[in-house]
């Protein structure tokens, strides 16, 4: 149950967490198109304030030479007669100075809506309330108004107006508008709407090509770019002719800056979320690890035990037997015996409390000036009887001038002979294990290479971890409890020293000790 309760934890963990993060993404997305939306609204209310500001502008601009006309048509709308008197002054600087009196339902009136067209309005009044335009005859160039226009018609202040709309759209579009008023206007109205940021504009015709009225560098819409179109000009017909474009550089700046705080406060619990998950799910597996390694430690440890105890067990037996104790020669081999597997143990548990000792930092290492070559020539005769047992060789070559240095003589036996002790046992048929010493600036370096089973990349970075064994199909298969290597790297770092390991996989490994003589 214990084996199966992580994983399932873990798998649940997993998939909250999924949840949790597909969630925040939904609803930042959702608040970014909220934003997207918004500032959209905003763009399009303060677009279509600008086009009819421009239109209103252009209005005006076409009522300036006709102030006084337009005054007395007002004033006399109530009368049964109208008089009129307006100046006009054309291209060529005449002045013209054109009155009016026209009764009711008697004369024509006629109103000029251009400087040089006008048109004839008969029976302005009628008791159908119906109001009837007809084409000048005299001028050729005027289009008759259409049925809905006509209908209208209901103030003298609208009807100038479409009179106006007629006129101006009969010019060209550089002589209605220019980019200074454009930007003023949309410039204007954007800020109203609290939009403060920098645009780009532009006129397009009623086929949405650019004309030559738009601002430097300004872009059509795109797969990168959005432009907001609104009508700008229309004739009689509510046909579009220009439309105003409008597009934003920084648009998503702008969309995401009101949402700024509220996605970086997102952003950054879901990162914290995401980081106590990955903790717990590294601690986790490593507490499960734990749990693996001290199972795989206590079961070596025991097979370790159980070999000395059995022979210990055999030759206590057989000291007890009649004819053992008779011959002086079998006590003797017995009770050395008994005595050897009694100091194998007492070694195991030593290296179990010293690298107890390791970790707690208790550790105190005793130096002194001392012969390390002599240290390791004793190193391996200790090693030697077992590499010759197996047909093995150790070969020797000392080239180092100096090697008297201030070290611990038992805990760097200890280590030169756990580094020979796996070359012995990590070589799969007769070991051959060469050893050489040189010096090198002021470290004695010593090299342990053998013709064994070889390491990955990927074990070489993890042997010198505590209880880390590469095999774990058999625990058994190769004698030892992972903790040889961990206890040599750290009485090489107590001695101020370094240790380097060379492997090829099928090839042997190298094991580089450095020492620093003082």
């Amino acid at each position: 149950m214990k084996e199966r309760f992580i994983p399932i934890l873990s798998g649940l963990m997993t998939i909250s967490l999924i949840v949790f993060v597909g969630l925040q993404i939904f609803w930042l997305k959702q608040a970014i198109d909220d934003g997207e939306q918004d500032f959209s609204s905003r763009v399009y209310k303060a677009l279509n304030n600008s086009s009819k500001k421009i239109n209103t502008i252009e209005i005006n601009k076409f009522y300036k030479p006709f102030t006084n006309f337009y005054q007395d048509i007002n004033n006399q709308k109530d009368s049964s007669t109208i008089q009129t008197a307006m100046s006009v002054i054309d291209s060529q600087s005449v002045k013209y100075i054109i009155y009016k009196k026209t009764i009711v339902n008697k004369k024509p009136l006629i109103i000029p809506f251009s400087k040089k067209d006008t048109l004839k309005i008969t029976n302005l009044l009628t008791d159908e309330g119906v109001l009837k335009i007809k084409k000048d005859s005299l001028h050729p160039n005027i289009k008759p108004i259409e049925k809905n226009i006509e209908n209208s018609f209901v103030s003298p202040k609208f009807t100038l107006d479409e009179f106006a709309r007629l006129s101006v759209n009969q010019m060209s579009l550089e002589s209605r508008i220019n980019m200074q008023l454009i930007d003023s206007v949309v410039n204007l109205e954007l800020k109203k709407h609290n939009i403060d940021t920098d645009f780009k504009c532009g006129v397009l015709n009623n086929k949405l090509q650019l004309t030559k009225i738009h601002s430097d560098d300004f872009i059509l819409s795109n797969k990168f770019t959005q432009n907001y179109n609104v009508v700008l000009f229309s004739d009689g017909k509510d046909t579009t002719q220009y439309y105003l474009s409008v597009y934003f550089p920084s648009k998503q700046y702008s969309v995401l800056n009101p949402i700024l705080g509220a996605i970086g406060v997102t952003v950054a619990s879901t990162l914290v979320i995401i980081a106590i998950y990955i903790a717990s799910i590294y601690y986790m597996s490593q507490q499960k690890k734990i749990s693996e390694i001290k199972t795989d430690f206590i079961n070596n440890m025991s097979h370790e035990f159980k070999t000395p105890i059995a022979t210990i067990n055999i030759a206590t037996d057989a000291l007890n037997s009649e004819k053992v104790q008779s011959e002086p020669e079998k006590m003797k081999f017995y009770t050395s015996l008994i005595k050897q597997e009694n100091e194998r143990m007492k070694k195991q548990v030593e290296m179990v409390l010293q690298m107890s000792k390791l970790e707690r930092n208790a550790l105190q290492l005793i130096k002194k000036e001392t012969d390390i070559r002599q240290i390791l020539k004793n190193s391996i005769k200790t090693v030697r009887v077992q590499v010759e047992q197996r047909g093995g060789t150790i070969k020797e070559q000392y080239l180092a001038e100096k090697y008297v240095g201030n070290v611990d003589g038992f805990h760097l036996t200890n280590t030169f002979v756990n580094i020979l002790d796996n070359a012995n046992k990590y070589s799969l048929e007769k070991p051959e294990i060469s050893v050489k010493t040189y010096n090198e600036k002021n470290d004695y370096v010593v090299e342990i290479a053998d013709k064994g089973k070889g390491m990955s990349e990927n074990v070489i970075k993890k042997i010198f971890e505590k209880f880390y064994r590469e095999e774990t199909g058999n625990i058994h298969n190769v004698k030892g409890h992972g903790l040889g290597l961990a206890y040599v790297k750290n009485i090489i770092n107590l001695h101020n020293g370094g240790i380097k390991v060379v492997s090829k996989l099928h090839k042997g490994t190298t094991f580089i000790v450095r020492i620093p003589l003082k």
